[in-house]
């Protein structure tokens, strides 16, 4: 992000794409070492780079490459006050209208399991929601609305929904605040595998993109 510090940048990405492009590059790059998405990627021209970022920028559309891209942009502009020109919808981020990526419940004084925040995957907001309540459908009925844990990952959580068949991975700090939801979510990758063979869909790509 710090790439971007001399970079004016309006909060609109039409008219920010253009500074984008060669910043964003070495993420690309990056990503192209594991990827053979990405790889493939490296030959767009500019005006083909530009519309991949402006399909998942107005859409949601799930290309984790594109959001790994301009989660460096989305951050510059909450950490400057900049309004995205993104579509906010119920259950996604307040600031830049993204969708979770994982969710995490935090110790609280008057809450004995602690409240559920969810985390941006775009601009990497924190941001509390209901802890009945599904992010993606909205579905507040918590018969419909089950929970899965391993006992490999006792801190680890799936939070799923039978209405939109959709989930979010929960990490449990309310007994250790030490853990790092990135990399616990790494580790229980095996948890996801089981729930796409359950015929869940998460939310939105964790770190491994799935």
């Amino acid at each position: 992000m710090h790439r971007l510090q001399p970079v004016q940048l309006s909060g609109h990405l039409a008219e920010d794409a253009d500074k984008l492009l060669p910043l964003i590059r070495p993420v690309l790059e990056v990503i192209a070492e594991r990827s053979e998405v990405a790889e493939q990627r490296l030959s767009d021209d500019a005006a083909t780079a530009k519309t991949r970022l402006h399909v998942f920028w107005s859409e949601n559309h799930n290309d984790y490459i594109a959001r790994a891209l301009l989660q460096p942009y989305a951050e510059a502009l909450r950490s400057r006050k900049i309004e995205p020109d993104r579509v906010h919808s119920r259950g996604h981020c307040p600031f830049c209208g993204a969708a979770a990526w994982i969710s995490s419940r935090k110790p609280a004084s008057d809450a004995d399991s602690g409240f559920r925040y969810l985390g941006c995957s775009l601009c990497g907001l924190d941001w509390s929601f209901n802890r009945i309540a599904c992010p993606s459908c909205g579905e507040e009925d918590p018969h419909k609305l089950p929970v899965f844990q391993s006992d490999a990952h006792k801190n680890v959580r799936l939070e799923t929904c039978e209405t939109c068949r959709r989930y979010v991975k929960s990490i449990d700090l309310t007994l250790d605040a030490r853990p790092i939801p990135a990399v616990d979510d790494l580790v229980s990758l095996s948890m996801d595998l089981w729930a796409t063979e359950e015929g869940y869909t998460r939310i939105e790509p964790g770190m491994a993109g799935i």
